[in-house]
């Protein structure tokens, strides 16, 4: 079997008693993917604060769906009596997907998966978290995730119809190696300096937190934004408008709310930007 380029699944989790999250539901008809993507990749790391990013994955059906339609990635060659026998495995469904490593992620950030022993189903909509705390000089940590994509068939070697499970590994000895993805290190120093000609929007801090926390946007001028946070089922949970000043603002959080995900927004004329943050007891 070729090497199945399994252009999909950051593979990445908070293993500890945060462990469950909730994929989000709109993607729960596309086609293999993950969110975010490569393009917005995943939000930056601040040295020494807490650091959480939820990740919604979307897992292949078949190993078509995971070749991204390339029919040559799932093509099988085997030697029967001296005969070529070729085989496109294409139909053949994807059983799991399963975390193999993950190579040059920052010190103290835990990687881990919301399903057991990061193994995801074959067509699930499923979401992961990185979490923890570092304090790995500023910088840019590209990722290198190794996956496993197990899947099962009957080959049709003419004479005999051969029932096999296996994997990409056992099949080729490779595992799938998922690039694109970076873990950004920075200070708020830098953070300013780097974003302030954008309309940028960071972690909280702390997360997760008992409701008293800190919020920092970046705004290139002076402007009025509005600011909202809702809970896991889009319900408004609090609102205020901010006049903002020309570069880093923050918004000191007090309100007591009820343990759970929430998402808190900020808005301008052009765009909203939203984060997740986690209230504990």
């Amino acid at each position: 079997m070729k090497k199945i380029l399994l252009a999909l699944t950051l593979i990445l989790g908070y293993a500890n008693v945060y462990s469950q999250c909730t994929p989000n539901t709109l993607y729960q008809d596309s086609a293999y993917g993950i969110w975010p993507d490569t393009v917005q990749n995943l939000p930056t790391c601040l040295q020494n604060v807490s650091y959480l990013a939820e990740i919604t994955i979307k897992t292949p059906e078949t190993l078509i769906e995971a070749a991204g339609g390339d029919s040559t990635m799932t093509q099988l060659d085997t030697v029967v009596m001296g005969t070529t026998i070729s085989e496109n495995l294409a139909a053949w469904p994807v059983d799991s997907l399963v975390l193999a490593e993950v190579i040059g992620s920052p010190t103290g950030l835990t990687l881990d998966c919301a399903d057991a022993n990061c193994v995801l189903p074959g067509n699930a909509l499923t979401c992961a978290y990185v979490s923890g705390t570092t304090s790995d000089p500023v910088g840019v940590y590209p990722i290198v995730i190794l996956v496993d994509v197990y899947t099962h068939g009957v080959l049709d070697l003419g004479i005999i119809q051969y029932p096999l499970s296996t994997s990409l590994y056992e099949a080729t000895g490779d595992y799938d190696s998922i690039l694109g993805y970076n873990i950004v290190i920075s200070n708020s120093t830098s953070i300013e300096l780097v974003n302030s000609k954008e309309f940028t929007l960071l972690q909280n801090i702390p997360n997760p937190s008992n409701g008293v926390t800190t919020i920092q946007f970046n705004t290139p001028n002076a402007d009025k934004v509005n600011f909202v946070i809702t809970d896991m089922f889009g319900k408004v949970v609090y609102s205020e408008s901010i006049i903002s000043n020309r570069g880093m603002n923050s918004v000191e959080f007090n309100n007591k709310l009820s343990s759970g995900i929430y998402t808190y927004s900020i808005q301008n004329e052009d765009k909203i930007l939203s984060k997740r943050m986690i209230i504990s007891e």
